[in-house]
């Protein structure tokens, strides 16, 4: 298993329990309405999305039965993954202005955008 693959299954696990808590959080009334998009934000950014980056990277190799040649730029679009998410939601949590969020999300869209140019490489080179 590819570092990147790694980090991006712990972190998915991590991004699924801190949006649990927030869920319950925002349920029991402890935090205010701010957090609901940073809730969401964390369980489909963070869990799903990162677990389907972890899955993927491990799994699409070796079902086309070739070594994936670019972990490290797989590890920075992990990385790049989560720091999006944590900057979008913090920026809906604390309110912080559609300007951070907005900053955070190209992170995010960034992440993403890498993610599919090196899972068509695998599928296609």
């Amino acid at each position: 298993m590819i570092p990147a693959s790694r980090l991006a299954l712990t972190t998915a696990l991590l991004w699924f329990l801190t949006g649990s808590l927030v869920g319950l959080l925002l349920g029991l009334g402890l935090l205010p309405y701010t957090w609901r998009p940073a809730h969401a934000h964390m369980q489909l950014l963070g869990f799903v999305s990162l677990m389907i980056y972890g899955v993927a990277y491990h799994a699409l190799p070796r079902f086309r039965g070739v070594v994936f040649r670019r972990a490290g730029v797989a590890l920075l679009q992990v990385a790049l993954a989560n720091l999006g998410l944590l900057g979008m939601a913090l920026a809906w949590g604390l309110n912080l202005g559609p300007s951070v969020w907005g900053f955070f999300a190209g992170v995010s869209f960034l992440a993403g955008a890498l993610f599919a140019l090196l899972m068509l490489e695998v599928l296609w080179a």
